[in-house]
């Protein structure tokens, strides 16, 4: 039987994994872009070429764990509709469920109501199914295991932001309508490689003007 503890820690570990996800798409969108002076010279340093690899590295492999349909992967989208959808409630689920009916009426109040959840999530991984394809291939195939004969299309940061978003809508969907709670997932400044690049801007900025001043001083 499915418990209402079970279904938080499930939930709970899938935030973990879309948290994560966040942070590696914001990085990866942020190494795009230069921002300050001396920005586009520094990233050509090697430790960017390989942060960017493990970047995408993480997005694939955290992606693959969330729309697999994998029985191995213990937290997907997929395993999540399953469960709700077919094992029994237990007494503190059915109560859960109950309460609802005294709060807001957005908060799922019975089975039929969870299976509606389902169904839209059911949708977007069809809307994206192409897209999903591309990211468990790579990871089969280039990331996880390595196979040199593979035909694999590369997977742009683009489309990982847009799956990343699907995967933000899809887990609010579940925390929002059964628990009244959700996770702004995009805020993850604490994480952001941005500070990093304007420190060595900076820097790099005084360095330059140290070297000019003693060149001056000569």
């Amino acid at each position: 039987m499915l418990s209402l503890v079970d279904l938080e820690e499930f939930l709970h570990d899938q935030e973990k994994i879309i948290v994560d996800l966040n942070i590696s798409i914001r990085n990866m969108l942020r190494l795009k872009e230069d921002r300050y002076d001396f920005e586009e010279q520094i990233k050509k340093h090697g430790f960017f070429t390989h942060h960017w690899y493990q970047l995408k590295f993480i997005s694939i492999v955290q992606l693959s764990k969330l729309f697999s349909e994998r029985k191995n992967d213990k937290r997907s989208f997929f395993k999540l509709c399953r469960i709700l959808e077919s094992t029994p409630y237990d007494q503190s689920f059915e109560m859960h469920l109950e309460a609802n009916n005294n709060r807001a009426d957005i908060l799922v109040r019975s089975r039929d109501d969870i299976l509606k959840i389902i169904e839209r999530t059911t949708q977007r991984v069809l809307d994206n199914k192409v897209l999903i394809k591309m990211v468990l291939t790579a990871r089969d195939k280039v990331y996880a295991h390595w196979d040199p004969s593979a035909e694999v299309l590369n997977t742009t940061s683009d489309e990982i932001n847009h799956l990343v978003k699907v995967a933000n809508e899809v887990q609010n969907d579940f925390t929002f309508h059964i628990f009244h709670g959700s996770t702004r997932f995009e805020e993850s400044d604490s994480w952001e490689i941005d500070p990093v690049l304007w420190t060595m801007s900076e820097m790099r900025a005084k360095d330059l003007e140290e070297l000019e001043r003693k060149k001056g001083g000569r």
